[in-house]
C-alpha cells in the first residue's frame, strides 16, 4: 500500500474520531440552567396537581356527606 494513502487513511480516521469526541463533550456539558428551569416547572406542576387532588377529595367528601344526610 502506498505510504501516502496510509497516511491519508490514518489522518481521516483520527479526524473522524476526534470530531465525534468533541460532539460528545458538548452534549455532556449542556447548559445546566436549561435543566434547572425545566425541573422548577415540573415541581410547580406537581404542587398544582397536589392542590387539585386535595380540593377534589374535599369536594367528594362534601358530596358524600350531603347525600348521606339526605338518605336519613
Amino acid at each position: 500500500m502506498n505510504p501516502l494513502l496510509k497516511l491519508t487513511l490514518i489522518l481521516l480516521l483520527f479526524t473522524s474520531i476526534t470530531g465525534c469526541e468533541e460532539k460528545d463533550q458538548q452534549a455532556k456539558t449542556s447548559d445546566p440552567a436549561v435543566f434547572k428551569t425545566q425541573l422548577e416547572a415540573l415541581e410547580k406542576a406537581k404542587q398544582v396537581e397536589r392542590v387539585l387532588q386535595d380540593e377534589a377529595a374535599q369536594q367528594r367528601k362534601a358530596i358524600d356527606e350531603s347525600t348521606d344526610s339526605q338518605k336519613q
